[in-house]
């Protein structure tokens, strides 16, 4: 019959290292469980992807601005200024300005028109200031002043058919001028009042 030669103190060895097995192949597996979980766990924990955000609308292609007028509205503007000037050298100055101005509305701000305005403006003055000094127009003046006398002369002595006469003539030369209309009015005045002797026939 063999020797046991397995005391006490070998099973207790051998009892230690069999609960060492046991931890180490637990831990082995707990460490191979979580290795595996891991992957799912960072994909959870990352960030989600920024979402663009939309950024301002293009803006939309500008046309390109008008260079000016074409060759046809400048042509038709000129035409027109030169329909004014022709007006104007008539002494149509009415016509002449709305001429102008259909110039203005085809072509605004353009420096023709503007000049043949100051032209048209200068034309104006000239003949309004000759007229005003040409001899006739004196000579008028003067035939008014004496007329407008007679009548007044007339009225005085109540001698209402003969201002009467006096007052058409100086009408007929100038129905506005303002002597000839005081004149007019206090020949009505005389004949309105009462006891008036009125020498019309």
């Amino acid at each position: 019959m063999a020797d046991d030669t397995r005391g006490p103190g070998n099973g207790l060895l051998y009892a230690l290292l069999g609960a060492l097995c046991v931890v180490v192949a637990g831990g082995g597996y707990y460490i191979h469980r979580n290795n595996q979980d891991l992957p799912s766990v960072s994909q959870t924990l990352q960030p989600a992807a920024p979402t663009a955000t939309p950024g301002p609308a293009p803006a939309p292609p500008q046309s390109a601005a008008p260079a000016g007028p074409s060759a046809g509205q400048l042509a038709q503007v000129r035409t027109t200024i030169a329909d004014a000037r022709r007006m104007a050298a008539r002494g149509d100055f009415a016509g002449a300005e709305m001429a102008l101005q259909g110039a203005d509305r085809t072509v605004p701000g353009l420096a023709e028109t503007a000049a043949a305005r100051r032209e048209i403006a200068d034309l104006r003055t000239t003949r309004g200031d000759a007229r005003r000094d040409r001899p006739e127009r004196r000579q008028d003046a003067v035939r008014i002043a004496s007329l407008v006398n007679a009548a007044r002369a007339a009225i005085a002595r109540r001698d209402y058919n003969a201002a009467d006469h006096a007052l058409d003539d100086a009408e007929r030369i100038d129905a506005k001028d303002p002597a000839v209309v005081r004149a007019r009015n206090e020949l009505l005045e005389a004949t309105a009042r009462p006891g008036r002797r009125d020498e019309r026939n």
